[in-house]
């Protein structure tokens, strides 16, 4: 059974979702998702889990983000009132999400890790931001301009880190015509790179775990939790630690 991610290298141009379809007719699989929207004109890294690997979703939840854009603004700045201006979105700041956004329009905080000049040409300024998952960049830029008071709109956005996922490590179709499920990285390999913790059963348990039974907890681990029940050096579930006992969220299929 073909399961696990693709660290997907998303052309400008195409949607999300056409980026999955185009996964799953190349690699003749059934089910495939991606663990988050990337605009149509955005490049970049888009991580899609295939088959079974869709169960660990939730694993991919809150991850920060880092992107490469080119901010226009609309009248040209002197640099250090540039720089000024920028120190003020480092750290947490206030976001109103687009009209166009599937989220609810209500204030809320992000916060910017990091903010950083990486070249100017007239008045595009290109900018690396670290920041929260769920930031707006294209709100973010637009924002900048109203503090400077000229005016400003994202020109350019590619995405090129998900945590520690890299754009060095991201195939375009291309890549994956060619190589097809070696670009997959397994779902073991998966839990070790999100540093999830393990807990290895027995055989004997795992009919347990694929009737959803809770399990005996360790009691090092805090309540809440995420960890990963592996048999041997397979990985058969994903669980929360509740108190003493373990619950059973999603059982991953050979």
């Amino acid at each position: 059974m073909t399961s696990g991610l693709i660290i997907l290298d998303k052309p400008s141009g195409l949607t999300s979702f056409q980026c999955v379809e185009k996964v799953k007719e190349i690699l003749e699989v059934k089910k495939a998702g991606h663990t988050g929207t990337l605009d149509i004109k955005v490049s970049g890294i888009l991580l899609i889990l295939v088959g079974e690997a869709r169960k660990l979703a939730s694993l991919f939840e809150k991850m920060n983000k880092t992107y490469l854009g080119i901010m226009h603004l609309h009248k040209e700045i002197e640099l250090k009132k540039l720089k000024n201006a920028l120190k003020k979105f480092e750290g947490e700041i206030i976001q109103l999400p687009p009209r166009k956004s599937r989220v609810r329009r209500v204030l809320r905080k992000r916060k910017i890790y990091k903010l950083e000049i990486k070249k100017i040409e007239g008045k595009d300024i290109t900018l690396l931001v670290e920041c929260e998952h769920g930031t707006y960049i294209r709100k973010l830029f637009h924002d900048i301009g109203q503090e400077l008071g000229i005016g400003a709109h994202m020109k350019y956005l590619r995405r090129i880190a998900v945590n520690d996922f890299s754009e060095s490590e991201a195939i375009n179709f291309g890549e994956l015509e060619k190589r097809k499920e070696d670009c997959l990285i397994n779902n073991e390999e998966i839990i070790s790179r999100l540093k999830i913790d393990k807990i290895v059963v027995s055989k004997n348990e795992e009919k347990k775990i694929r009737n959803g039974v809770l399990i005996k907890g360790n009691k090092n681990f805090k309540i809440g939790l995420r960890v990963a029940i592996f048999v041997e050096k397979k990985l058969k579930a994903i669980c929360t630690v509740k108190r003493d006992k373990i619950k059973i969220d999603r059982v991953l299929l050979d």
